[in-house]
């Protein structure tokens, strides 16, 4: 079976997160709209941002590398909610299924989906920036 980047099959069932957008733009636009006053509190918004999922990424990657499985599973769990609140749908249902796994102790596929996270994640970056600051 043919694989996009984005997808895994793991045996029991197959998972293509290319059905979800990168970025629900309602989110920012909501954030927008909220600070029109103040513009510059979106770009400390976006930055912050960056900064976190950045760290947790960076965390992650050590944490499973190290067989620290619990301090990855809190910092997959941290991201997701980073994910959520920015609105990237795709880096929120890719973290959510790495969670529900990592509950099961399954963290091979935490393993597997590390590095299309951190590549969606690079692609949002480029799109955050050339959106909105």
């Amino acid at each position: 079976m043919f694989e996009n980047k984005n997808s895994i099959n793991n045996n029991k069932t197959s998972v293509d997160f290319d059905k979800y957008p990168l970025l629900n733009d309602q989110n920012i636009e909501k954030y927008q709209a909220l600070t029109e006053q103040k513009p510059e509190v979106l770009t400390e918004i976006i930055n912050s941002f960056f900064k976190e999922s950045s760290y947790l990424i960076s965390e992650m990657e050590d944490n499973i590398n190290n067989d620290h499985l619990e301090k990855f599973q809190k910092n997959v769990h941290a991201i997701k909610g980073l994910f959520a609140t920015i609105g990237a749908t795709k880096l929120f249902e890719i973290s959510n299924y790495m969670d529900k796994n990592n509950k099961q102790e399954n963290f091979e596929i935490a393993r597997r989906f590390l590095p299309i996270l951190k590549s969606q994640y690079y692609e949002l970056e480029e799109v955050l920036k050339n959106k909105f600051l």
